[in-house]
């Protein structure tokens, strides 16, 4: 755990044991020298700059991250493209910092615009293991959707779990109760098992196949009757749906 400050402020106001947040530009300056020995630094950058200069990056020792950003909405250059170019770049040269993708949305955006913003632009980089971390901004938002948001995303790419996982099938004309209400029905009594994954499926012809890797299986075996999994395996079969709920909360 550290505090990031940027580096105007940390020579002029400094915080003990603070990470120091610089540019490229200003970690091959000589104003990085200034610094005590052993100060660690945060280094952000957009990815699309030359090799020439992602070079210092081999020669300044304590870089504890790199913060990638490139200001939202750019045409410039595409976050992703830029992203994967800085990754091939850390590859090739044996590089391996910590990347954190840190997205500064402007104060316009919605809630709506900043979930589909910070999936497209960093989530498909994370999927494919490109990135450590996500730090999102947003004047206009308040700290806990932002903070729900960030892990959303990062249990959504498989990084961090930090709320029970659900999966549940579309519905359709073969689903035997109510999708919508028997999975808010568990999810008011499971939420609060992190690690866990629960898998909610309105029937039999193709639940089990979607089930994914769930932990736990709910299907709707036969109307009113309710099939219960341990993964892919049926532990109880035809259970009253009325107290087929009280059933899974016992079985996990």
């Amino acid at each position: 755990m550290g505090v990031l400050t940027p580096l105007s402020e940390q020579l002029t106001k400094p915080l003990p044991h603070a990470i120091v947040l610089v540019t490229l530009d200003e970690l091959s300056s000589d104003a990085n020298k200034l610094l005590p020995e052993g100060t660690r630094f945060a280094v952000t950058l957009r990815g699309d700059e030359s090799y020439e200069q992602l070079d210092v990056l081999k020669s300044v020792d304590n870089i504890t991250m790199l913060l990638h950003n490139i200001p939202y909405g750019e045409e410039k250059t595409g976050r992703v493209h830029a992203a994967r170019r800085l990754f091939e770049y850390l590859e090739t040269n044996g590089l391996n910092f910590p990347v954190i993708h840190h997205i500064d949305f402007p104060k316009s955006i919605d809630r709506d615009g900043l979930v589909i913003g910070a999936g497209s632009n960093v989530g498909a980089l994370l999927v494919d293991g490109l990135g450590d971390g996500v730090l999102l901004e947003a004047a206009s938002q308040e700290f806990e959707f932002l903070r729900d948001t960030s892990f959303n995303l990062l249990q959504g790419c498989r990084m961090r779990n930090t709320k029970t996982e659900y999966v549940s099938c579309p519905s359709c004309g073969r689903t035997l109760f109510d999708l919508q209400e028997i999975s808010a029905q568990i999810r008011e009594k499971t939420s609060h098992l992190p690690g866990v994954s629960i898998a909610i499926m309105g029937c039999i012809v193709n639940g089990p196949g979607e089930m994914a890797d769930a932990d736990f299986g709910y299907v709707g075996g036969a109307p009113g009757k309710i099939d219960l999994y341990v993964g892919k395996t049926v532990v109880q079969r035809g259970i009253a749906m009325e107290g087929a709920t009280e059933a899974l909360i016992q079985l996990i």
